[in-house]
């Protein structure tokens, strides 16, 4: 993940947000884009067909998570397309469960209804779901 530049990066947090989120659309390469916006926070976009791809793409992810998402993880799944399948349910799931041990927060936005479901269910004082994107 490249670092925005000083002078791209909006003033308040809540604008980094929002500015990464959509960098990370932009960057999504096979499903998956990601965007620093602060230290120790990462945006996370999971767009185009929900497939396999897209659940070893995140797989592979996660050590770099762990490193870089170490305050904030936030993800947007408007962008998905299709049915989100339980693998890659499961996988968002994994990536909540690392991130909140860990002590980050974790934000989740347009997320599909089966994806709040699962993840939604599972109470956690720093998770956040979103029902409509941020973006």
């Amino acid at each position: 993940m490249a670092a925005p530049t000083p002078f791209e990066i909006p003033v308040g947090l809540d604008e980094r947000r929002r500015e990464a989120l959509a960098t990370a659309v932009r960057r999504a390469v096979g499903g998956i884009g990601t965007s620093w916006y602060d230290e120790g926070c990462v945006a996370l976009a999971v767009v185009g067909p929900a497939g396999p791809a897209q659940v070893r793409a995140l797989r592979d992810l996660r050590p770099q998570l762990a490193r870089e998402a170490w305050a904030e993880l936030v993800v947007d799944l408007s962008g998905l397309e299709g049915d989100c399948g339980p693998a890659l349910v499961r996988v968002l799931g994994q990536l909540r469960v690392q991130r909140l041990t860990a002590g980050a927060r974790v934000e989740l936005h347009g997320a599909p209804p089966e994806v709040v479901s699962e993840l939604g269910a599972q109470p956690a004082t720093e998770f956040t779901v979103h029902d409509a994107p941020s973006v």
